[in-house]
């Protein structure tokens, strides 16, 4: 079973040139210790994420490591021009070697949406069309499309991605149509930081989805089962009383830059629970302690939730780079093994 870092690269106490090169660093130190994947969020306009330009970081970290896998989780395909986003693709796709997995969504922030001028309810159109554009630029040597949002006509492709047709992709938790449409294309999905019991349920969805798709095109290659994954923030130490001291302001600093935007329309989020124990001992959102309770507790979701794909978000909040680096330490040594011997 492999296993992924998911960053929303929040603000902590940093200044941020330093920061920068202190997550650069903990990522080329995930990719020696043998993680799979780096995945970071786009956001905009919030102290949630301070890589609102993916592609500018992931390209840095394409020349930090050698063989972890990097990507975009997700890039908010409403934010984007599509043709000049294929192109960023392609480009990061080889100057990361290949190791380009590519996260797409409509973006989950309503207050982001609305600050580009875009609804909710629009950017499921608007998502399904840049698809299509993308879709064609990978696969096509011209692109040509006469859309609500964009036209192009007979616009030729220079530079396509290294993977072939398109790199690996990755999608949010959906249902219906949309589960449907991303199935097609041999997604990965990630169920987010929900209850273990909701995980599952988004688990089953998409592997029946999958099972609809089988014979789609651009399934033609991929696993012959669905990546499914799911957020856990993931805090470790030496005992379980020093982890939780050191999750606790950790998630609530994290949460605090979460709801920076939603406050000031007047709105809290929806998506994530503010309480710090709700979110530890009722959603499982969290899971900090010793080795030996973070393996338990994090091979207990795996299980429950049908994952195959576990996804840990380390570096949150007030965690300190040595704080940051101990953590993995200890995971890698102690729990990665387990998780490992897992069947996929």
């Amino acid at each position: 079973m492999r296993v992924g870092i998911f960053d929303h690269f929040d603000r902590g106490d940093l200044p941020l040139a330093q920061a920068y090169e202190e997550r650069l660093q903990w990522i080329e130190a995930a990719d020696a210790a043998g993680i799979d994947s780096y995945h970071i969020a786009e956001h905009h306009w919030n102290p949630v994420g301070l890589a609102p330009l993916p592609g500018v970081f992931l390209g840095a970290a394409a020349k930090r490591t050698k063989r972890i896998r990097l990507g975009p989780l997700a890039y908010a395909l409403v934010f984007h021009n599509p043709m000049i986003l294929a192109e960023e693709i392609a480009m990061l796709d080889h100057l990361s070697g290949g190791r380009l997995d590519l996260g797409v969504g409509r973006g989950i922030s309503p207050w982001e949406l609305s600050m580009f001028g875009v609804t909710p309810s629009q950017s499921r159109d608007i998502f399904r069309e840049a698809m299509e554009v993308l879709i064609q630029y990978f696969t096509a040597d011209r692109v040509t499309h006469k859309g609500e949002r964009w036209r192009f006509h007979e616009v030729p492709v220079q530079i396509k991605p290294l993977q072939q047709p398109f790199p690996p992709i990755w999608y949010g938790a959906s249902t219906g149509g949309t589960s449907d449409y991303i199935a097609t294309l041999g997604s990965a999905m990630n169920a987010g930081w929900a209850a273990t019991a909701r995980v599952r349920q988004a688990a089953d969805a998409y592997r029946a989805a999958w099972e609809r798709a089988k014979d789609a095109p651009f399934r033609a290659g991929r696993p012959a089962k669905p990546i499914i994954g799911s957020v856990r923030m993931v805090v470790l130490a030496d005992s379980d009383a020093e982890a939780e001291a050191l999750a606790k302001p950790a998630y609530e600093r994290w949460y605090a830059s979460l709801e920076t935007l939603p406050h000031s329309f007047g709105h809290a989020t929806v998506f994530v629970q503010p309480d710090y124990e709700l979110a530890r001992r009722r959603i499982g959102a969290v899971i900090a302690g010793s080795p030996e309770t973070v393996r338990a507790e994090l091979l207990r979701h795996i299980a429950e939730a049908g994952l195959s794909y576990p996804l840990l978000q380390m570096t949150f909040g007030t965690l300190t780079p040595a704080q940051q680096r101990r953590s993995l330490d200890l995971f890698v040594r102690e729990v990665l093994p387990a998780i490992r011997a897992l069947e996929g």
